[in-house]
């Protein structure tokens, strides 16, 4: 039997960060931060968050069918406290944080280092302590002054089907 340091060394040999992943629906939106994202396609862009079991962002991924990926700055104390522990039902934890929306509707936060706008494509239920997604990226970019608009650039597809995808700024 293998012991549990040995599970953890394992673990955390394994590349992760911290991310907060967004999603809204009508009137609500909220968030919640994970360390698990896998990019687990190239064409087209798709990636795999797991989040914890039971949080209040499950119902908007489910009725909003898309998510935000943002990767949080090392020293943000704001945002980590905002979302750990995820908030309750009904509150807004962005309540004075700039967020802009892009192409899906998900809240994506200024204050991060790189983000990710996702359309839901796919999620797994395992007997675990986590629930899996798979999200088709449809806008993505980087913050270099948290102050201005946020500039990304869409994933859209190409006409010409020999080049894969095009990429337009905004």
């Amino acid at each position: 039997m293998v012991s549990r340091n040995v599970i953890a060394n394992v673990i955390s040999r394994i590349p992760s960060g911290g991310f907060l992943v967004t999603a809204a629906h009508e009137d609500t939106r909220t968030g919640v931060m994970t360390s698990r994202v896998q990019v687990c396609s190239e064409e087209p862009l798709l990636l795999m968050i797991s989040i914890p079991r039971g949080t209040p962002i499950e119902p908007l991924l489910r009725d909003s069918r898309c998510f935000g990926l943002c990767r949080l700055l090392g020293d943000d104390r704001l945002v980590k406290r905002r979302f750990n522990p995820p908030p309750q039902r009904g509150d807004d934890p962005f309540v004075a944080i700039p967020t802009s929306q892009l192409v899906t509707g998900a809240p994506i936060l200024h204050r991060c280092e790189y983000f990710m706008d996702c359309e839901l494509v796919g999620h797994l239920a395992p007997e675990a302590d986590c629930r899996i997604y798979l999200g088709l990226v449809k806008a993505l970019g980087t913050v270099k002054d948290p102050d201005k608009p946020l500039k990304y650039k869409v994933l859209e597809p190409q006409d010409d089907v020999s080049t894969g995808k095009k990429m337009s700024v905004h």
